[in-house]
């Protein structure tokens, strides 16, 4: 007798990340894309993955083991011999190849056509900091995110964000869309750097103890404040200090000179987007200042809470709920208070640099990919079975029992992609995060 066949859910990821510059934003689509990967491959969850990008899309880094990939490139740009990419690839390349799956997309933006059709889409809005500091950003990334914002938060059916205080602005900003905001923090750090000789890329070596900063060299990253802190501890204690990072296309321009009495001690190493590289930066700091305006869930005092970097951020409430008490705070407005806070730091590191590695494994990965599956499957997959299937040896019953797994409701396959999605997947979804949280 014929058993009767479940049609799986399918996800599909939205890879048009891949082809985009690596700031904070794409870092956490990768890091996200490839936990969730790893979270269906691990607990044999009955969901499909498919990841959709262009066709020169690099993911050999992903490692990705279950989720299927579609390079999809437009016939009839490429018949007239030009790329169709970024927007316009989202916008009208990416919505043919849904093919009524599930739409994730991970890096604040969707395509119309999706947000317009009856199928589901989850957008995780990440920050609105081109909002908050107008001036940071170039006029044409303002007005984007301002037209597209009000039909992310009013027609996809689950929004995502990574902090508690983003959920409150972006529910202020439309407040029958409160419902529909799930809040799934960032992970931490995501690779494993060796116990090498610590090189910038530069290859030039590098000695520890100096104040590091990594992020964007952005006005609301407060890059002129890190400069001022930078001269000062130069002049006054000969403390080197290494910037990491750049500008791009979407970000105003900056300027700011290193007085040439201590051009040898501050130093810029642009954008290290290698984990090994960047690990190796972060172990052999001193401390990292990280005095931004507006943060969301910002990766870097994370990452180097991870290898033993004591952390010096900016008193603002996203910070607060990210850092807990394992940071030491300053005003960001106030020199004076910022080189007070690391001379504190470098006075006696080692009890920041320990309370912050234990803070670090509370943010993982692997639990915010079990927040976005919760958040996309909604009702959908609420219903536990027990695995009834045995190996070769024999199971006991109270073994199989134990090695639940999941399947689909029997209205998940009349109706898999509900415009709302209320309520959890299941709480053997919660369980998968409880060991780690206990870490914290």
């Amino acid at each position: 007798m014929n058993q009767p066949t479940t049609s799986l859910p399918e996800i599909v990821i939205n890879g048009r990340f891949l082809m985009q510059p690596v700031t904070g934003v794409q870092r956490v689509a990768r890091e996200l894309t490839r936990a969730l990967d790893r979270l269906v491959a691990e607990e044999g969850l009955a969901v499909r993955l498919r990841l959709v990008c262009e066709p020169a899309a690099e993911l050999d880094d992903l490692a990705l083991r279950v989720t299927a990939v579609e390079r999809a490139a437009s016939r009839w740009a490429g018949r007239l011999g030009w790329r169709l990419g970024g927007h316009a690839w989202e916008q009208l390349v990416l919505p043919r190849h849904v093919r009524g799956a599930h739409l994730l997309c991970l890096g604040n933006t969707a395509p119309f056509a999706a947000l317009h059709a009856r199928q589901g889409v989850t957008v995780m809005i990440h920050d609105l900091s081109y909002r908050q500091f107008p001036g940071a950003y170039r006029l044409h990334y303002r007005l984007g995110h301002r037209f597209m914002l009000p039909s992310l938060l009013r027609r996809a059916g689950t929004i995502l964000t990574v902090s508690e205080r983003e959920k409150a602005m972006l529910a202020a900003l439309r407040p029958d869309a409160r419902g529909r905001i799930r809040v799934a923090q960032n992970g931490g750090w995501g690779g494993a750097a060796p116990a090498a000789q610590r090189l910038l890329t530069s290859g030039e070596a590098v000695e520890p103890g100096y104040m590091l900063f990594v992020g964007s060299l952005s006005r609301r990253k407060n890059i002129h404040g890190v400069l001022e802190v930078a001269v000062r501890l130069a002049r006054e204690s000969g403390l080197r200090t290494l910037i990491v990072g750049g500008g791009s296309e979407i970000l105003s321009p900056i300027t700011g000179d290193v007085p040439a009495d201590v051009a040898h001690l501050v130093r810029f190493t642009g954008p290290v987007t290698e984990l090994d590289a960047l690990g190796q930066l972060y172990r052999g700091a001193g401390c990292l200042l990280f005095p931004s305006f507006y943060e969301a869930s910002p990766l870097p005092p994370i990452e180097a809470m991870h290898f033993g970097c004591p952390v010096v951020v900016s008193a603002i409430p996203a910070m607060t709920e990210r850092c807990g008490t394992a940071a030491v705070y300053c005003d960001p407005c106030d020199v004076d208070d910022m080189v007070a806070a690391v001379r504190r730091v470098l006075a006696d590191p080692a009890p920041f640099a320990a309370k912050g590695r234990i803070h670090a494994a509370h943010w993982t990965w692997r639990d915010q990919a079990i927040r976005v599956l919760e958040a996309v499957l909604g009702n959908a997959a609420t219903q536990l079975q027990q695995n009834a299937r045995r190996n070769a040896a024999g199971d006991s019953a109270g073994e199989v029992a134990g090695n639940e797994g999941f399947i689909l409701a029997e209205a998940a396959q009349q109706a898999p992609w509900p415009r709302s999605t209320e309520g959890t997947v299941s709480t053997r979804m919660a369980r998968l995060s409880a060991s780690e949280r206990e870490r914290a």
